[in-house]
Order: C-alpha cells, then sequence, then structure tokens
C-alpha cells in the first residue's frame, strides 16, 4: 500500500473521463487542457490511532490548465474544466473550494490555471 498506488492513481483514473491530460504530479511539459495532481500545504496531516495505526488526511490542489490566448474563451473553457472536474470526483474525497483564476507561462506556452481543494484519507 502506498500513497500513490491508493490514492493518486486512482483519482487519476477517475479524472481520465474528461477530455484533459491528466498527471498524478507536475509534469515536464505542459499541455492544454490539463488536469494536474499538486500536494496542497498542508500536504499530510497525521493521526496516530491506538498507538499503532496512523491515518493520514491528505489534502492535494487539482489544478485545471486550458490554453489563454483569448480571455473571454479561455475563462469558459476553464470555468467547463474545473465543473467537470468536480462533477467527476470519485467517493471518498472532499471537495473544497476553486481558487480564482491565473496566468501562467511555461516556455512559449501560455495558459489560464485554478486549483480545486481536494483531500481524502489514507490508513497505513
Amino acid at each position: 500500500m502506498t500513497i500513490e498506488a491508493d490514492i493518486r492513481t486512482p483519482l487519476q483514473s477517475a479524472l481520465t473521463s474528461i477530455a484533459a491530460n491528466v498527471y498524478n504530479g507536475i509534469p515536464e511539459a505542459m499541455t492544454s487542457p490539463s488536469i494536474v495532481l499538486v500536494p496542497d500545504s498542508p500536504y499530510l496531516e497525521s493521526t496516530l490511532i491506538n498507538g499503532s495505526t496512523t491515518k493520514v488526511k491528505i489534502n492535494f490542489l487539482v489544478t485545471g490548465v486550458v490554453g489563454y490566448s483569448s480571455n473571454a474563451a479561455a475563462l469558459t473553457n476553464l470555468e467547463d474544466l474545473m465543473i467537470s472536474i468536480i462533477s467527476t470526483m470519485p467517493a471518498g474525497y472532499t471537495v473544497g473550494d476553486v481558487s480564482s483564476p491565473n496566468p501562467l507561462e511555461v516556455g512559449a506556452g501560455k495558459f489560464l490555471t485554478a486549483d480545486l481543494q481536494v483531500s481524502t484519507y489514507y490508513t497505513d
């Protein structure tokens, strides 16, 4: 059992039904549209149960990324992507708020992004 196998990969798999590239970590090259699972702060909130079992609350940012060539179109595309992410979230995950949109430049690419706060629990 690992956090990647039990938490990040199943979340990535659930989100693949959305028409976007889905990464369970920060990709080396950015494409659009994309969904990126990024550790939030605090990332792991641990609790020791009965002195032997550790239960961890895991906090993620699910970042939506769309191309940013037209302000109005980019915002609409980002809103649609974030709603799709919220609608596709699997059982067992708590969904929080979506951040305000932020422009991002990676190489020659221009993107518009927003972060969705998501958390779940892992027991070791």
